[in-house]
């Protein structure tokens, strides 16, 4: 089936965005519809909150004020004229009151207004619909509202008030009680002062209604006889805690008023809501809206944007129709842009993850990937700039395309990123695989010049096996860059990928635990390897290497822990213990052996121990202690130091040279700056990397490179020191091409100070 051209897909797209977005903007339409909702019901919550509040304030001062008089009066014994005057002119001046009545603590009522018939009246403490708020009276200093009831005597459902009144011992001497009609006009919070769309509840604390804004019916007076339902309750305080993050009881002390969005009703009608609680008079103010009343706002702005949205696609789908010929002319060109690197016209990480999958099935799921980083490339763009390193990697992409024939059915090359390179080949025997890196590297090895510079680099490889370490292009990829990340760190140009390696990194973690802790355990000791005259093989000097015998880990390499304590910091207080523990075995020596004063000590400092800000003030103290200050110290740095800053590193070396101690180059060979640099900087001695002895009788190339060494540092009349020295061939050899020092196994291993 032939895929959908980009541009119509593109078209498809839009137009589902537009809908989308229309959707959206009906949307946002609707929340603004909604909020302006929200803030009218909050409006009128507070309108009718402060109502309520202002008819309850009013009734209680005018209970209390008439309450007061009649007890002065003498009404509670014998009810005169003017008690009962005053009793109907505050009934008639206050219409929305049912009736007025003065009770004694007993709850039988003494005096009441003209329009109850005290014949049709209970005792207010005998009666269910009245006792438990007349008991409530009865102890509380405020006004109490009762529940609503329907009262027979006058015919009507009531809100019942109640305030007693207490003399000057505070003894309760009688209750005044009125009630507050419900479908009275002159209440102001009534159903008829809200708009139409809107609802009003108020609902007691102990959840039973006390009043509804519907007209009374028949249906509606069921509402005030009995509570919400605990599950409409539960309902409520759920969306309360999901929509604003309080409960009831936030609600209460927060004294907020609260917009929510809710489901009520039998049909489970959509209404918005607001909620405020009032702590005098403990009932919950509610008013609602149904979103049915809301709909009709979205008619016109959604009929407009329809219109719009149809012709907006109309004049879209001409423009697409148009340049979708064009677009077809150049999607080849395009297409190879998006998929490929530009510098090296290599398939990119893009074209890579396009095709695995189809590469994959091609070659039946099993193949090999090759993951390769070329080694120290960022110092080349450093010193010779980023056009320099582009034509290096241009040159490198031919060599790799012609050590791994680039087709589609053979080898996949791919440039990641910077200097990383991935190879998919369809190989898989192990030994085929590893020939096949072998000639890359020996490759990449052959000179590279641009201009008037010549170039040797070198990389190092990582390779993983499909289906043994995975199908997935992820996974696969970072299995091949732990290994190639091994191959570098051991500098071994090649690494297969094993389950080895994690345990290496658990380990590795192990070793930084334990290490932080070495020190302060006495677990660090140090060894010392002789250094020897070239020719009479006499003994000139020795270094100092430390050593690590854990309680947990055992014996640990300087290989694996020198690394992890360079990266936490934890090297420079293991650089000054070794320091310090040289210069005091050494010393130990000199006392013991006067004959040893020519001897001298070379101890290894690292990069970032040796650019700490109070190395040179430590180095000094510590050397200028009186029992060592006849120690000729040399302190070994690497190449690595000058990679860092040319500039400071000099400064520092010229400081140890005017202190007295001599500077010595370690591992030379290994890096890329120094044969530049060498001839600006303090260097009393030069130590040929074991990695070039090792293999001097048999590699071609480790000879000219350690008679280059050799030749450069008699032209800058600096001694050359040669390590790991195994053997009587390696001696003479070195001898011959005029290397000056030794130092390895041949003549001694490294050993405790004795």
């Amino acid at each position: 089936m032939q895929s959908l051209n980009p541009l119509w897909r593109t078209f498809i797209f839009i137009v589902v965005a537009s809908f989308v977005t229309a959707a959206a903007i009906i949307y946002v339409e609707w929340r603004n519809i909604k909020s302006e909702a929200s803030k009218e019901l909050l409006y009128a919550n507070n309108i009718m909150t402060s109502s309520i509040q202002s008819v309850f304030h009013k009734n209680e001062a005018l209970l209390k004020i008439l309450g007061e008089r009649l007890v002065e009066l003498g009404a509670l014994e014998s009810p005169d004229s003017l008690s009962w005057n005053l009793v109907d002119d505050l009934l008639k001046d206050n219409p929305e009151l049912a009736g007025i009545g003065l009770a004694n603590p007993d709850g039988q009522l003494v005096l009441t207004s003209f329009n109850i018939d005290r014949k049709k009246l209970p005792n207010l403490l005998e009666t269910p619909e009245t006792a438990d708020s007349f008991k409530q009276a009865l102890n509380s200093k405020s006004m109490v509202v009762g529940r609503t009831y329907y009262m027979k005597a006058l015919e009507q459902w009531l809100i019942p008030l109640r305030y007693r009144i207490s003399n000057a011992q505070g003894k309760v001497t009688a209750v005044m009680t009125t009630g507050l009609k419900l479908d009275s006009a002159q209440i102001l919070w009534s159903s008829m002062h809200l708009p139409d769309h809107m609802r009003a509840v108020i609902v007691r604390k102990d959840l039973y209604r006390q009043y509804v804004s519907e007209r009374l019916t028949d249906g509606i007076a069921g509402m005030y006889t009995e509570p919400v339902s605990n599950n409409k309750y539960d309902q409520f305080e759920k969306l309360l805690l999901t929509q604003t993050g309080m409960n009831f009881p936030r609600l209460h002390a927060s004294g907020k008023t609260i917009s929510l969005f809710a489901l009520f009703g039998d049909k489970n009608t959509p209404i918005l809501t607001s909620i405020n609680y009032d702590p005098t008079y403990q009932h919950y103010t509610l008013i609602f809206i149904p979103l049915s009343a809301l709909y009709g706002k979205l008619l016109t702005p959604v009929s407009l944007l329809l219109i719009l949205l149809f012709c907006f696609n109309a004049v879209l789908y001409w423009i697409f129709n148009v340049n979708v010929r064009l677009q077809l002319n150049s999607k080849r060109h395009l297409k190879f842009q998006a998929t490929h690197d530009q510098l090296t016209e290599l398939p990119n990480r893009r074209y890579l993850l396009d095709e695995f999958n189809t590469w994959r099935d091609n070659h039946a799921g099993r193949f090999s990937v090759l993951f390769i980083d070329l080694d120290n490339f960022k110092s080349i763009n450093d010193f010779h700039g980023h056009s320099m390193g582009d034509k290096m990697l241009r040159e490198v992409a031919l060599r790799i395309n012609h050590c791994f024939k680039n087709s589609f059915n053979n080898s996949l090359n791919i440039r990641q990123s910077g200097d990383e390179f991935i190879i998919l080949n369809a190989e898989i025997n192990r030994e085929a695989v590893l020939s096949l890196c072998d000639n890359f590297l020996n490759e990449i090895k052959q000179p590279i010049v641009i201009g008037e510079l010549e170039f040797s680099i070198s990389a190092s490889i990582g390779i993983v096996f499909a289906p043994k370490d995975g199908t997935d292009v992820d996974a696969l990829l970072r299995k091949a860059d732990m290994a190639m990340y091994e191959a570098k760190r051991k500098q071994s140009g090649v690494y297969i990928f094993s389950e080895r390696l994690g345990e290496q990194q658990k380990r590795k973690t192990m070793i930084e635990a334990e290490l932080i802790h070495a020190l302060e355990r006495n677990e660090f000791f140090l060894v010392y390897q002789p250094q020897v005259d070239a020719i009479s093989h006499t003994l000139i000097g020795v270094e100092t290497l430390i050593r690590w015998n854990n309680q947990h880990l055992g014996m640990v390499s300087p290989e694996e822990f020198i690394f992890i304590a360079e990266s936490t910091g934890l090297i420079i207080d293991i650089g000054e213990y070794v320091l310090e523990t040289a210069l005091k075995d050494m010393s130990e020596i000199y006392q013991a052996n006067k004959s040893a004063d020519d001897i001298r000590l070379s101890v290894n400092v690292s990069v970032r121990q040796l650019l700490s800000n109070n190395f040179l003030e430590q180095l000094t103290q510590v050397k200028n202690k009186s029992e060592y200050n006849a120690i000729n110290l040399i302190i070994e740095v690497t190449e690595s130091l000058f990679i860092e800053d040319v500039d400071t590193a000099k400064f520092i070396l010229e400081k140890i040279q005017q202190a007295g101690m001599a500077v010595s180059l370690d591992d030379f060979g290994t890096g890329y700056s120094s044969l530049s640099v060498l001839n600006q900087l303090p260097i009393n001695e030069l130590k040929i990397d074991k990695s070039f002895v090792r293999d001097i009788m048999t590699d071609e190339q480790d000879k000219q490179l350690i008679r280059s060494i050799i030749n450069l540092g008699k032209s800058l009349e600096i001694p050359v020191l040669a390590e790991g020295v195994e053997d009587k061939e390696q001696a003479e050899f070195l001898t011959e091409y005029g290397c000056d020092l030794f130092q390895g196994y041949y003549f001694s291993r490294p050993s405790k100070q004795r």
